[in-house]
């Protein structure tokens, strides 16, 4: 079987995560006997002002991981308006032609998002009949953060897919009432499979003080002005918590403000950017996880903290609904300090409860590669049985 992957998104460099998921998921599609290709349209933004003459414009073919992957790098002029998704459908149409030249026609595409790889897979399927499969990932529903102008194409594309997943069960019920009257299976994102990969859990090292951690980018979404206060309330009751915070972001400056205006300088810790080996690494380290975000549509870290055997706090926010259970951790109300103080406070008085053998199997068993491949197969599948039969009709 032959697939073709379209991010909305997709890793700019090796090192880069924005958009990691995708890349992982189609190597681990690959590791399992697929063939598959990757055309991803990489448009920077005119905030980046020093990429504009160094960045690189037009397509790029390189091979990752045994995957042909094809990139169209340009700028984004106008992000919020229709002329710059036409010049990324159109980028990207161009990176279907160089990628059939030579590779062939692929037998099914799966897009992720589906602004705008899932505009993108429908131009294509117009044009060749190839069947498409969506994987919503975007926060943007929740966050009410889409144009109306976006929408026509956007059902358009959803009307046309052949089978539309979200990440998580929560997700699923909010496209439902997005997109009526068509069907979303909840299908989970994956843990990667260098999360997966053992090691001894008996090295994990014993703290003098009990360190929660917490990795995302450095925005408003995260919720981490959340976190702060509440971090700081539960020092008054513990005072030997630790907290790490990996990552960057616009409220870089404006969360080591507020950390300071809380006293908290000897207790929390930034770490400032991590690539992905050092977000593994701080969190073998550490002895819980802790994220305050305000909307998630599944949250990849969770599971990457779980499979380090870690415990989990998160909010309800859509997305860790689905992976966060009374065996692996806690759930809060979103924007609610005394609720995440009282949940920082519980998980370390209660920190013998949680097995870290116990958590990382039971993440493995649901959240692994072979798990989540054999369910996205599955569908690839089902759908191809399904345009052949129709072909044939």
């Amino acid at each position: 079987m032959h697939v073709l992957i379209i991010p909305s998104w997709y890793p700019a460099t090796p090192e880069d995560v924005d958009g990691i998921f995708f890349r992982q998921q189609a190597q681990a599609l690959q590791r399992s006997g697929l063939q598959v290709g990757v055309i991803a349209p990489l448009f920077r933004s005119l905030r980046h002002t020093k990429t504009i003459f160094t960045g690189g414009y037009g397509i790029r073919s390189y091979i990752e991981e045994e995957i042909p992957t094809y990139v169209y790098k340009s700028m984004y002029f106008f992000p919020r308006q229709p002329l710059d998704r036409t010049r990324w459908v159109k980028a990207g149409k161009k990176l279907f032609e160089r990628y059939v030249r030579d590779y062939g026609r692929p037998d099914i595409i799966h897009a992720h998002a589906m602004n705008f790889g899932g505009i993108l897979a429908y131009e294509i399927h117009s044009e060749t009949g190839i069947p498409y499969v969506i994987t919503e990932h975007s926060s943007t529903y929740a966050r009410k953060l889409i144009h109306d102008w976006q929408w026509d194409g956007m059902h358009r594309s959803a009307a046309a897919c052949a089978s539309r997943i979200a990440v998580s069960k929560h997700f699923c019920e909010l496209l439902h009432s997005e997109y009526r009257g068509l069907d979303w299976k909840y299908i989970p994102n994956m843990l990667s499979a260098k999360a997966a990969e053992p090691f001894n859990l008996a090295e994990k090292p014993h703290n003098g003080n009990f360190t929660f951690c917490s990795v995302a980018h450095l925005n408003f979404n995260k919720g981490f002005d959340i976190l702060l206060p509440a971090f700081a309330e539960a020092l008054k009751t513990h005072p030997n918590l630790k907290l790490e915070i990996g990552g960057t972001g616009m409220a870089d400056a404006d969360l080591h403000a507020q950390a300071e205006q809380l006293g908290l300088q000897n207790a929390v810790t930034f770490l400032g950017a991590l690539k992905y080996d050092e977000v593994l690494a701080l969190m073998r380290r550490s002895d819980a996880f802790v994220l305050a975000s305000r909307n998630e549509t599944f949250g990849v870290v969770y599971i990457e903290a779980l499979s380090q055997g870690l415990p989990v706090i998160a909010t309800r926010c859509g997305g860790p609904e689905s992976i966060v259970t009374p065996e692996n951790g806690l759930l809060v109300p979103k924007e609610n300090v005394q609720a995440l103080t009282q949940a920082l406070v519980d998980i370390y008085e209660n920190r013998n409860r949680y097995d870290t053998a116990t958590l990382r199997n039971n993440c493995l068993e649901e959240f692994s590669e072979k798990s989540v491949v054999s369910r996205i197969t599955e569908e690839y599948r089902r759908v191809l049985s399904a345009d052949s039969v129709s072909a044939g009709g």
